[in-house]
């Protein structure tokens, strides 16, 4: 019978990617929830963010809470045609192993909702309260706004992770901070334009990845165009608060030559691919002739504009055995005169040094900083019930006991922690490799192995 039940996550994740559901869209798969539910004659609510709590309730049986969110994040390659409000993800196998085909799987959390409803559809003899959220991975305001006020069970497994064997017990708040920034352009005639693009940067999750040497496109591409002399028409890199970014664009004037300036492009890819041991850091030189009037960066201007790039620390702010404090310069667009930047802290002294230290990065700049959001973390004791109970389960079926560890990731749980006193917390997953980039794939068996865990876990 377990057999079957763990066969029916996998199906359940085919049918999920076939529905687009990038934050904010998650409409279209919050109905589906609802008619999963509708047609197994199970207890719902949806409310006006697209949340879904689904109820199914047997007798004498506390209920636990299982919990996954409905969003992707939506990355694609760069000259892919896909439309990620219309179009489904194309989900392939290969060597026992999911992916898709140019964009991101959404393993992160499609394979978590899959997991819940194959419990749901399952004869598991025990109570279970599943909550669906949006918009995880962008603002969380369908963690900060659904009400729970209606559940009973005191136990959450959450299945939004990425490594397999193991329980996460403790995870990271996350600050979305907007610097509103102050360069001047001015009007000029310019005789010839460049547009530069990098590219082929690792990026990834801003949390998982913070300290694994993959650097960061706005960065990169800064230190490139101060070599170039450049005055600064546009420049865009990155894309949300939690991705590091992996590409950049910036068009531009120099007073270099054409062929000076590929010289000291072809020297800067060759010794940055060196530096990350990746050969797919890719840049691109197009030329424009044609004398036109354009808003630029004044030569002082755009020195000004580059060393605030350069100058600002993105990355580990503070590390003992693993990252506790770290912030992603996600985006840094030009024209709108914005950084945006996603900071992860697990410790509360720590988080006020990183938030004084972006206040003065303000103040030294003249720039506004802007706090839009915050997530809180969570704790659960390693003694604590729940955390036996997952222990007790994956040594049954594996004759040793899991992993348990903190992460430096933010997940939703710190919401319902607040919002349900006494709830203990633990999140389990498979291993999902490459979350946030067109590279995600998860394992298929190690799919299989968490479906039995958390079957284990509910039977006990």
């Amino acid at each position: 019978m377990i057999m079957n039940q763990k066969s029916k996550t996998i199906n359940f994740f085919y049918e999920i990617s076939k529905i687009p559901r990038e934050s904010g869209n998650e409409k279209q798969v919050s109905d589906y929830i609802c008619s999963f539910a509708k047609s197994r004659n199970l207890e719902y609510i949806q409310d006006k963010y697209n949340n879904v709590i689904i109820k199914k309730y047997v007798p004498n049986s506390e209920p636990i809470i299982l919990q996954a969110h409905l969003d992707m994040v939506c990355e694609k390659e760069q000259n892919l045609e896909f439309n990620f409000l219309t179009d489904s993800i194309e989900v392939y196998e290969k060597n026992g192993i999911l992916k898709a085909r140019g964009t991101t799987l959404g393993a992160d959390n499609g394979i978590g909702v899959a997991q819940i409803l194959n419990i749901l559809d399952s004869n598991l003899n025990i109570s279970i309260e599943a909550i669906f959220t949006v918009s995880e991975e962008t603002t969380m305001i369908g963690a900060e706004c659904i009400d729970v006020s209606s559940l009973k069970g005191r136990e959450m497994i959450n299945l939004d992770g990425f490594e397999s064997d193991t329980i996460i017990a403790e995870s990271a708040s996350f600050f979305d901070i907007v610097l509103n920034t102050n360069f001047k352009f001015e009007k000029k005639y310019l005789s010839t334009k460049y547009t530069i693009s990098l590219t082929g940067m690792l990026g990834g999750h801003s949390g998982f990845e913070i300290d694994s040497n993959r650097g960061n496109s706005s960065v990169e591409l800064s230190i490139l165009l101060k070599k170039l002399n450049a005055e600064i028409i546009d420049f865009v890199s990155g894309t949300k608060f939690n991705v590091i970014p992996s590409s950049g664009k910036c068009t531009f004037y120099s007073d270099l030559n054409f062929e000076t300036i590929q010289t000291i492009i072809a020297k800067f890819e060759t010794e940055k691919q060196k530096e990350y041991n990746n050969p797919d850091f890719t840049i691109t030189l197009s030329k424009s002739d044609n004398n036109t009037e354009s808003f630029v960066l004044s030569k002082i201007e755009s020195n000004r504009f580059l060393s605030t790039v350069t100058s600002f620390k993105h990355g580990v702010f503070f590390k003992e055995k693993q990252v506790t404090t770290s912030q992603n310069l996600g985006i840094v667009n030009l024209k709108e005169n914005v950084f945006k930047i996603g900071v992860r802290s697990s410790r509360k002294d720590e988080s006020v040094q990183i938030l004084d230290y972006l206040k003065d990065f303000c103040l030294q700049y003249n720039f506004e900083f802007t706090l839009i959001g915050q997530q809180p973390g969570f704790e659960t004791k390693q003694n604590s019930p729940l955390i036996q109970k997952l222990v007790s389960a994956y040594n049954k079926i594996e004759n040793k006991n899991p992993n348990i560890k903190s992460v430096h990731i933010t997940v939703e749980a710190g919401f319902f922690e607040n919002k349900l006193p006494g709830l203990q917390v633990a999140i389990i997953s498979p291993k999902i490799v490459g979350a946030h980039t067109v590279n995600e794939s998860v394992d298929i068996e190690s799919i299989n192995k968490c479906d039995h865990w958390l079957w284990e876990t509910l039977s006990i």
